[in-house]
């Protein structure tokens, strides 16, 4: 595994101008072509915005970007610890424009983004976004090698995303000890924390429905994405749920074959009788 710190040549030299940031986006197209694809849209305007926040945020992001570096194998050597994995992939710690605070990609061979600027300084956050991240990656890692493919995946179905982010969020609460809000928020947040645990039911009841009536893409936007939380104001209730779904599992079988239960021919309809106890 090879961390690449993008932030701190960026940040060492910083210039509030469109022409600064085109030309590093430039250097590193790789990056940044796929993080505008799927992690940031609207980047005109969020590049504006980002020349109005950036300047008074240097000093918290050059803090950011070095505990990333520095928390980054301590976490990973705890994963690799616990389950028959090893992380030879890539980590890129970058400056986005406020998009996605960080994401797993490339599948079943997973690479790892983290965006310093969208992050404040507490620690415990930090720890446990990188938990939940490399938590992704452990899932991933954790499944080819159990001899499950890929392709066999329902990628774009909510069932699997509510395992996925039920599997990172739960293994992040193994490796690092934080308070509860920060495993859902990466900061300090008890008042989402607590409309979650006083409404739990209700919102379920809600997201069974907008199963039944929208597309993929707006379950995710609603449920699963920053951007999301019409219904009920809050964002990402989706993780939560996800959570409680995989708590569940790994109660009943462990969670090794939580993890793997995504490989099964009864997945969804298992998923989806697990969904209906939490509305009784």
């Amino acid at each position: 595994m090879k961390i690449y710190d993008l932030a701190s040549p960026f940040l060492n030299y910083y210039e509030p101008s469109k022409e600064y940031y085109e030309n590093y986006f430039n250097q590193h197209p790789q990056i940044y072509s796929y993080y505008f694809d799927h992690h940031c849209k609207n980047k005109e305007l969020k590049l504006e915005n980002a020349l109005k926040a950036h300047p008074n945020k240097i000093e918290q992001m050059c803090w950011i970007t070095e505990k990333l570096k520095s928390l980054t194998p301590q976490i990973t050597k705890e994963y690799e610890k616990r389950y028959p994995i090893k992380f030879t992939k890539d980590v890129y710690i970058f400056v986005g424009l406020g998009g996605s605070n960080a994401y797993t990609y490339r599948s079943m061979d997973p690479h790892i983004a983290v965006c310093v600027e969208k992050f404040e300084q507490n620690e415990a956050g930090l720890k446990v976004i990188i938990a939940h991240e490399f938590g992704h990656a452990v899932h991933h890692l954790f499944t080819t090698h159990n001899g499950i493919d890929a392709e066999d995946i329902q990628w774009r179905n909510p069932f699997t995303w509510l395992l996925q982010e039920g599997v990172a969020t739960y293994l992040s609460t193994l490796v690092v000890e934080a308070d509860q809000d920060i495993y859902f928020a990466y900061q300090p947040d008890p008042e989402w924390l607590n409309f979650c645990e006083e409404n739990t039911k209700t919102f379920i009841n809600v997201f069974q429905q907008d199963l039944a009536q929208f597309t993929s893409a707006e379950i995710f936007k609603e449920w699963f994405s920053i951007n999301g939380g019409q219904t009920f104001g809050y964002s990402r209730l989706g993780y939560y749920i996800a959570y409680l779904l995989v708590k569940h599992l790994v109660d009943e079988e462990g969670i090794e074959n939580a993890m793997l239960s995504w490989g099964r021919s009864d997945f969804e309809a298992r998923m989806k009788t697990l969904l209906a106890l939490f509305k009784l």
